[in-house]
């Protein structure tokens, strides 16, 4: 019988115990179109350990806002699991020009950033996880649609819907420009412009993402913010139950926004994502 739990977290997790040194390395990874910019992280030594790939979000990056990524890296290398983080076409450190960015496009970079991720000899090719936030975790999901070995998924404020959801406004008032002239420019607040092509908005409405998640049968954690107003925090629950897991989890933060609040330094909802992710990953692979 298939276990589903959704449950509101309000207390901060313990902190886990450090497992060793940790050891960062740049990389450039070439998927025969363009190269792709990525930080590996793993905890030093010969032992084989698990791997996880880092997604992130939409115009973010691979540390993504208020480093979460790269503080995620960090404590999972110190509980004993490697991972690798990557910049998306046109963003962070990428060299080409963000209308490289469509859904298939970001799913050959994650599946070329997996790939070297396997070959390593340190990292177990069978114990392997994914994370995905925002717009990220619909990439992650068509990612566990091309690659089902994947061991667990944790989704961060995660898109979970097939066709347009949650990117209805960008196609209100983007999509007749995008159509009309192969791209538009969308404005953000926290970075410069971008310029999103025809193709994205095509492959969006194409998108089945949510519905490929039935043949998927790792286990899935769904974490979203109770104060999300991006992406509704209901699509945690959704993401669980369109799942083929047997072992599926959605978590609410009381008080967490679409970033759970990472730029308020008051603030403690960030600390509480990293470490239930990590104690997740301790435990799935």
């Amino acid at each position: 019988m298939k276990r589903l739990i959704c449950s509101v977290l309000v207390l901060a997790f313990v902190s886990l115990n450090a497992f060793a040194d940790v050891l960062s390395t740049p990389l450039m990874l070439d998927n025969g179109e363009y190269e792709i910019p990525a930080i590996m992280t793993s905890p030093e030594g010969t032992a084989v350990v698990p791997g996880v790939i880092l997604l992130h979000g939409s115009a973010s990056h691979k540390n993504e806002v208020g480093d979460l990524y790269l503080r995620l890296a960090e404590q999972l290398a110190n509980n004993g699991i490697a991972s690798i983080r990557i910049d998306f076409a046109g963003t962070g450190d990428s060299p080409v020009d963000y209308t490289h960015y469509t859904l298939k496009t970001a799913v050959r970079d994650a599946e070329v950033a997996l790939a070297f991720l396997r070959s390593q000899p340190q990292v177990d090719d069978h114990r392997i996880g994914v994370v995905g936030f925002s717009q990220g975790g619909l990439i992650a999901q068509l990612l566990l649609a091309q690659q089902p070995g994947i061991k667990s998924f944790v989704a961060w404020s995660s898109v979970a819907s097939d066709g347009i959801g949650p990117f209805a406004d960008m196609f209100e008032t983007l999509y007749m420009t995008a159509k009309r002239e192969g791209q538009v420019e969308q404005q953000f607040a926290w970075r410069p412009p971008l310029s999103i092509s025809y193709e994205w908005f095509e492959q969006v409405m194409a998108n089945q993402s949510l519905s490929g998640m039935a043949e998927y049968t790792g286990s899935v954690l769904a974490i979203a913010g109770s104060n999300d107003t991006v992406v509704p925090p209901t699509a945690a629950t959704r993401l669980i139950v369109a799942s083929g897991s047997d072992v599926a989890r959605a978590v609410i933060i009381k008080g967490a926004d679409h970033i759970f609040n990472v730029l308020d330094e008051n603030a403690n909802q960030d600390e509480q994502l990293l470490e239930m992710t990590t104690e997740w990953f301790a435990e799935a692979l």
